[in-house]
């Protein structure tokens, strides 16, 4: 059986954890994800597939974009 998410979208694209710190310019650690995520300055909703946590590239990126819109003076390299 395919996976719900295959099922719902077939052409979906999705990032793992890294490949979003990637995205950041300079690229952020998971650590750094992890903790922006958990004080909910940038909520990212993951999806789990075979045991791995993803993130849709569509979503994430326009939730970094608002990011850098809202806050233009955040520093992403400033410690939480």
């Amino acid at each position: 059986m395919k996976n719900l998410n295959e099922l719902i979208n077939p052409n979906a694209v999705f990032l793992s954890i890294s490949e979003v710190g990637k995205l950041f310019s300079p690229p952020i650690s998971r650590q750094k994800l992890a903790r922006l995520k958990k004080s909910g300055i940038l909520p990212l909703k993951p999806v789990k597939i075979d045991k791995r946590v993803y993130y849709h590239k569509g979503k994430t990126i326009a939730l970094i974009e608002q990011l850098c819109e809202i806050n233009m003076n955040y520093d992403l390299n400033a410690s939480l």
